[in-house]
């Protein structure tokens, strides 16, 4: 399992992205047509032969879609392309700038998704399996819709925290009883985004303020935060994808996520690219992933971006983080080391969020 490290060396390529996208803007490219599913489009998929998937999920889980896709459609190879989300934008960016191009489909973080759409990196396409996915889970001009959310949330070790101790609201975080048993993960800094959307700005930052002043264990790391949260080194930790909590739940460590509402996502959409060299067989390949593949998804453990799939966390009760806010990213980094400054000593070299 919109996940993805974003160490020191990762932040760097998104500065550098950054500066890209106001000094070396690529004009917006001619979108894909929105053709229709007929024995003619199929036909001419199965003479382009292949897709090409840059994709930002963990090998393992993606072979699982391409495997079932490939059976569905056994005239189409995918060539997987497995990389990090900057890894994505700057090979595609460098692809057409030289005219050639090799990626069909694209699968990274929102905030990502949004820059590439914005530097014209990518084409427009209105997949028929959109209707089933809420407005927060697409664009609306139709170059986007997501694959899966990742929720934050609160980990917690259940041999440390009574079920009556476990946190309820944001509020219950700042009891006196959890100040120097708390870790936190500053690289998921657009949690401080979706702390002042539940509270409003100004008692957002009142609120992490006051969170700081608990004395937080900062670490790096949203794997190493479980980890030390099931070794009872700590008794909680946030903001931490569910979904790696309940990986490590389901292999007997003894945590579990606190269900503190509303439950906020980040995307990681689904994206046709721009002079995509397969664009027929790309179209099948999003249909598949929006359609049968998101059954796979929620089955190895994702939630699901579809309406209507039974999961831990329904889509429908996702608020999810708008993908323009990658605009702001050098701002959100820069609110989390201001005000938790005096506890980001970084003491790990583990990256991953």
């Amino acid at each position: 399992m919109l996940q993805g490290a974003i160490g020191q060396k990762h932040k760097l390529i998104l500065g550098l992205v950054f500066a890209v996208i106001f000094f070396c803007y690529v004009p917006p490219l001619k979108a894909a047509p929105d053709d229709v599913k007929d024995a003619e489009f199929i036909k001419e998929a199965q003479k382009e032969g292949k897709v090409v998937f840059y994709g930002s999920l963990p090998v393992a889980d993606t072979v699982v879609i391409v495997d079932k896709f490939q059976k569905k459609y056994p005239f189409i190879k995918v060539d997987l392309v497995p990389l990090h989300n900057a890894q994505i934008l700057n090979r595609v960016l460098a692809e057409q700038k030289a005219k050639k191009n090799t990626a069909d489909v694209v699968n990274l973080k929102g905030d990502v998704i949004h820059l590439m759409q914005k530097m014209g990196l990518l084409a427009r396409y209105l997949s028929p399996e959109r209707k089933f996915f809420a407005d927060g889970f697409k664009d609306k001009e139709g170059y986007w819709t997501d694959l899966y959310p990742t929720v934050l949330s609160v980990v917690y070790n259940t041999r440390m925290v009574s079920p009556q101790e476990v946190p309820m609201t944001y509020q219950d975080l700042l009891k006196p009883q959890w100040k120097g048993k708390i870790g936190f993960n500053p690289l998921q800094y657009m949690w401080s985004e979706a702390v002042m959307q539940i509270m409003g700005k100004d008692e957002g930052l009142k609120y992490m303020e006051a969170l700081a002043r608990q004395n937080l264990i900062v670490r790096e790391s949203g794997t190493l935060n479980v980890m030390l949260t099931a070794a009872g080194e700590i008794a909680m930790a946030l903001p931490i994808n569910a979904d790696r909590i309940w990986a490590a739940k389901a292999k007997g460590a003894p945590v579990d996520w606190a269900r503190l509402k509303p439950y906020f996502g980040d995307l990681h959409p689904l994206a046709m690219a721009a002079n995509a060299p397969h664009p027929h067989a790309g179209k099948l390949f999003i249909d598949f992933c929006l359609s049968d593949g998101q059954e796979l998804m929620n089955a190895s453990g994702y939630i699901p971006a579809r309406k209507g799939l039974k999961s831990p966390i329904r889509s429908e009760e996702i608020v999810t983080m708008d993908p323009v806010l990658g605009e702001k990213t050098v701002y959100y980094q820069k609110l989390v080391r201001t005000i938790f400054s005096n506890k980001l000593s970084f003491n790990t070299k583990s990256k991953s969020q």
